[in-house]
Formats: C-alpha cells, structure tokens, sequence
C-alpha cells in the first residue's frame, strides 16, 4: 500500500486503538457512537497514510492485527495518552478543589488492582477523593453509567454488556473446575460421579446472573445436590482442599495451590470471564487518570490472557 501525505487525526489513532483491544469492529462502533463503516473508514484513512495495514481484515472473521498494527497499537497509545494527559494538565493545573469519583468495583478486583495503586494515587492524583461502592447488578449498570450515579466501574463478569459507555475489555480471565486430589482420584476410578459432587459456587449473581451455574449445564454437568453459594472465593478454596466439595474458581487465584498440588483440575475446558473497564459520559476528566492507572495496573499484574 502507497502511503499518501497528509496527517492522521487523533480521531483515527483512537478507533484504532478502541478496535485493536475490542477486537471487533461493531463493538468500537457501539463505543463511539458511529456505525462500522465509519470505523472502518478511519481505520482505512489511517493505513493510507501510513503505507500500510494494520488489520487482517475479511468478511465474517474477527479483525486481527498485522505485525505493523502490532507495532503501531504501543506507539498510538502512546501518543493518545500524551495528548490526554496535556489537555488534563491544563485542566486540572487550575483546579484547587477536591473532585470526587465515584468507582464501583468488584471485591477481588479491588484487592488486587485498587489497593496496591492507593498510595500511588494519594501521591499523583492528590485533588481526586475516591468514593468506592461495591459491584451493581448486570441490568442496572448501563442506566448508573449514563445518569452518572458511578464515574468508573471495574468488574469482572461473564459476559459484558455490549452498549456500556467508553467501555474497555481489559483481559479474559480463565476459570476451571477444581477438586481435592482425594476427590478427583475418587472421580476418576468411578468410585462417585459428576453428578453426586457437592459443587460450592462463589456467590456472583450480582455481576454474572449465575453465570457459572450456567456453565455447568453447559459443560452437561448435572448436579443432584443444591448447588451452594459463598460470598468468599478464599474459603471456597479452603472447602475444596479439605474435601467438602468441587467448584469453578479463576485460574489467578488457585494457581498456587495446583502448582502445589493441594487442588486439581477436573471436567472440560471452560469459557473465560471477562475483566472489564467503563466510564461515564459524564464523569469529570479527572476521572480519565484514574481510570489509565487501573487499566495499567491490570495489564502489568495481569497473569493470564
């Protein structure tokens, strides 16, 4: 492709930015309130001017990145995030009251990315005070964004709702089945079946609907006992060890104990959850900092792809 003079708007570098982590043309356009041909055209506008693409791109498959996209996505980032960050300078260099942000995150999201970042934030962001409030249902997510009851949310669900404003899929999060080495021992020589296993869900109804009780049917697991619902994946995790029952837990937090070898995997493979990031329209622009730290701090600590 011959490359054409002229220069590239921010505009065009973020469509492309919002289609490469998206991974979907037609979500990008939900983003941003235009339609897919409209990001589509940017998208075009900008392989013109540089000479090249930055999409495998073909009817009726997800759009994947070439290797100069690849190379390009880290340097238009870069350049978003220094325009973003000169326009909050000036914005917030002038400002001497307190902005409060109003964040509602999930409780494993808030323990592994919020509170390591706290300091960081008291230090950086001193005009921001945080207001955290835990996660809300799936159905009423959408309506607090827009009305602006919450500024930013971090969650992590099973699948995201596609028309969430400013909306950023962070990171799939693997999940697996695990037992006790005793039971899956138990289960492998067909002393008791997949059906006779006491499954102890973590309690994500809020955030998932049941998602993962959705999962087992979905993997024909059957259950013939109540399933049980706990609020504390960590206890769940303790259960499992000692043998009181099996579960479905993420990948992130047992890892440690399959390497050890206190838990094992059991059942077929299982679809991802998804650690997600939205703003509201009408947050304040203080509230896009605090938004790029977490999303840094969930893509520096994330484990798993």
């Amino acid at each position: 492709m011959q490359r054409r003079p002229g220069n590239f708007t921010l505009r065009q570098l973020d469509t492309f930015v919002r289609a490469a982590r998206n991974g979907s043309f037609a979500l990008t356009a939900d983003q941003l309130g235009i339609s897919q041909p409209a990001v589509s055209d940017h998208i075009t506008a900008l392989e013109r001017h540089l000479g090249h693409k930055l999409f495998h791109r073909h009817r009726g498959t997800t759009p994947t990145l070439t290797p100069e996209g690849i190379n390009m996505l880290q340097r238009a980032e870069t350049l978003l995030s220094t325009s973003q960050a000169m326009c909050r300078d000036v914005s917030i260099g002038t400002e001497e009251e307190k902005v409060r942000i109003r964040l509602s995150i999930g409780s494993r999201s808030r323990d592994i990315y919020l509170k390591p970042l706290l300091a960081r934030l008291y230090t950086e962001l001193p005009h921001i005070e945080l207001d955290i409030s835990p996660a809300l249902p799936l159905a009423q997510i959408a309506s607090a964004l827009e009305k602006r009851e919450i500024d930013l949310l971090l969650y992590t669900v099973g699948r995201p709702p596609l028309r969430l404003p400013n909306i950023h899929l962070l990171e799939n999060v693997p999940i697996t089945m695990v037992a006790s080495p005793e039971t899956a021992a138990r289960l492998e020589c067909g002393m008791i079946r997949p059906e006779d296993l006491q499954f102890i869900l973590p309690d994500m109804s809020t955030l998932s609907d049941h998602w993962l009780e959705r999962q087992l049917t979905l993997a024909g697991m059957r259950p013939h006992r109540p399933i049980r619902y706990l609020g504390f994946s960590d206890v769940i995790q303790t259960m499992v060890e000692e043998g009181m029952g099996v579960s479905i837990l993420m990948e992130e937090q047992v890892a440690d104990a399959l390497a050890a070898g206190r838990l094992v995997r059991f059942g077929p493979p299982m679809e991802p959850m998804r650690r997600i990031m939205a703003r509201s329209p009408l947050a304040p622009r203080a509230a896009e900092a605090l938004e790029r730290l977490l999303i840094r701090q969930v893509s520096q600590r994330a484990p798993f792809g």
